[in-house]
């Protein structure tokens, strides 16, 4: 199960326009998503994407939901670019997940943005 939803979620930010343009790019020779489960390792520029599926639970005796949490990071100096992406990708989200919340946050470890949407999948 947990393969996958991973694989979906990748497939469906990989083929989303609107989110390649921002985290797709050269990273050396070849193209890269900048998108990862649960963390990226160091070396990688930003901005960049993470994900991690978290609890599974109940919603019925036979139906599961899962919540899915990803992560936009941007540098200190792109709190609009951080807002405006956010703001994209909850609207695509809704269109094919169940939203459930969404904030931005300042990590003052690593000086950047973050925006943290969280959503259940069926």
């Amino acid at each position: 199960m947990f393969s996958n939803i991973s694989k979906e979620i990748y497939s469906f930010f990989s083929s989303m326009p609107e989110f390649t343009a921002v985290m797709k790019r050269m990273d050396g020779v070849k193209e890269k998503i900048f998108l990862f489960p649960i963390v990226a390792m160091e070396g990688n520029s930003l901005p960049l994407t993470t994900y991690y599926l978290d609890d599974r639970t109940y919603e019925t005796k036979d139906r599961t939901q899962l919540q899915i949490s990803v992560m936009f990071w941007f540098d200190q100096n792109s709190y609009d670019s951080c807002c405006e992406f956010a703001d994209i990708m909850i609207e695509k989200i809704d269109g094919i997940y169940d939203f459930v919340s969404s904030r931005i946050e300042y990590n003052e470890e690593s000086f950047t943005y973050s925006a943290i949407v969280n959503f259940k999948l069926l």
